[in-house]
């Protein structure tokens, strides 16, 4: 067994400290199977693997890292501004309950007068406590990004997976993640990348969306194209780039076909550290704008899908560089100003739908019968959804009479469970109700 191991570690220090990665680990995440044949997900010392019994290599615990550029003096906020949010931040103030926007980075100064009252209970993954005192500033700032662009019913969970260098293991980042979907976040933020593409982390952001949980990422700020890097290459996020006032992309910005959209990114003046205020430049700064607008989304509609909230940041945007989507821009820079309450449906439409009242406590082998105010002829087209988040529920259709349409899911429903019922008619209004299912 040391033989193996030995033979192990020389492949290991070969393959990880390979010059084509700009941060070269000294980990490696392991599967660990004991005496009773239970198994546990672990990162050590590459040094260490050959000190352990049952060990199966899975992958280098690959290193993510921060980047900033240079900022002007910039002392008031403009961003926010330029995505609109004040009319948003107005709509959603009122609105009873809260979302939570969780910040994967270096840790959040939670004693900051600005960012005080918004902060929920997070993590600190590098020190294994429930303290996650920013000890660099970058998650400082992102925080106030949000905390500006929000309403008070807008809160932050801090979750540290960098240290004060501003680096971080996938292992930490991987596990904040899934402890950020465990604990009740709504939406999470990354600005940060790295140049190897992790399963792990992979299945980490899997696990997030899997649980209507929007993962917005920063594209990096090297120039260079989303390909190069990870997260930023991942298609299933919401990839941002970074403009300035001028509304051009930032030279720094990285760019590619995972872009979806932009935000700004230049002299953005947010919280540090310290009770102290600070403009940076980045596509860190970007994203957490993208996240504001998705959390806003979610708290005046805690059913919608992570689908329905990239569409809806999709369709609110100022069109830049070639018309329509384009590896700078993606769809274009976020403006929610003209912003409308809407749902964006399976087939990726929208439409503003006609509310029923909300029903609770629905039980799972529930039916419906939809009675209209006429008798219903061949050319009148009525199409029905039940959907769960986006998936649709298979149902039954069956006319009882002239002007009556009976309707029954094909299976029970699941307990506990929202659920959205649409109703389109052709040349007439759109009808949604929501409701939630019984024990």
């Amino acid at each position: 067994m040391k033989n193996f191991f030995s033979i192990v570690l020389f492949l290991l220090v070969i393959l990880y400290a390979s010059p084509a990665s700009a941060e070269e680990t000294n980990r490696v995440i392991v599967q660990v199977t004991d005496d009773k044949g239970n198994q546990a997900v672990d990162s050590v010392l590459i040094e260490e693997v050959g000190e352990l019994e049952r060990v199966k290599i899975l992958q280098p615990d690959y290193i993510r890292f921060i980047s900033l550029q240079e900022s002007g003096a910039e002392t008031k906020s403009w961003g926010m501004i330029r995505i609109g949010a004040p009319r948003m931040k107005t709509m959603t103030s009122s609105i009873e309950g809260s979302v939570v926007v969780a910040i994967i980075d270096t840790g959040v100064d939670y004693t900051h007068p600005f960012l005080k009252d918004r902060i929920v209970d997070g993590y600190d993954f590098l020190d294994n406590d429930t303290n996650p005192m920013d000890k660099h500033f970058h998650g400082t700032h992102l925080a106030g990004i949000i905390a500006d662009t929000t309403p008070a019913n807008v809160k932050i969970m801090p979750i540290r997976a960098m240290d004060a260098e501003g680096r971080g293991y996938d292992s930490d980042i991987a596990t904040g993640i899934r402890f950020a979907v465990d604990n009740g976040a709504d939406v999470i933020n990354m600005s940060f990348l790295g140049e190897d593409y992790s399963p792990f982390l992979a299945e980490a952001i899997d696990y997030a969306l899997s649980n209507n949980v929007p993962v917005i990422v920063a594209a990096g700020n090297e120039s260079a194209d989303t390909d190069n890097f990870y997260p930023a290459s991942e298609e299933k996020v919401i990839v941002v780039s970074a403009t300035d006032k001028m509304d051009h992309i930032a030279d720094f910005s990285n760019t590619g076909n995972s872009i979806d959209v932009s935000a700004p990114g230049i002299d953005i003046y947010s919280s540090v550290p310290g009770g102290r205020f600070a403009s940076y430049s980045g596509t860190s700064m970007a994203a957490p704008f993208v996240s504001g607008l998705a959390a806003m989304l979610k708290l005046e509609d805690p059913m919608r899908s992570v689908e329905e909230i990239e569409g809806l940041l999709k369709r609110y945007v100022d069109d830049r560089g070639a018309i329509g989507w384009d590896p700078l821009f993606g769809e274009g820079i976020v403006n929610v100003t003209g912003y409308e309450q809407v749902q964006v449906i399976q087939d990726g439409t929208a439409t503003t739908f006609v509310p029923f009242p909300e029903q609770r406590s629905v039980p799972l082998d529930a039916n419906w019968t939809i009675t209209f105010d006429r008798p219903l002829t061949e050319g009148d087209v009525v199409d029905i959804k039940v959907l769960r988040g986006n998936k649709e529920v298979p149902i039954t259709r069956t006319f009882s009479g002239e002007n009556e349409i009976m309707i029954a899911p094909l299976k029970p429903l699941l307990p506990n469970t929202a659920y959205r019922f649409l109703l389109f008619v052709e040349h007439g209004m759109d009808y949604e109700m929501k409701f939630v299912t019984g024990d």
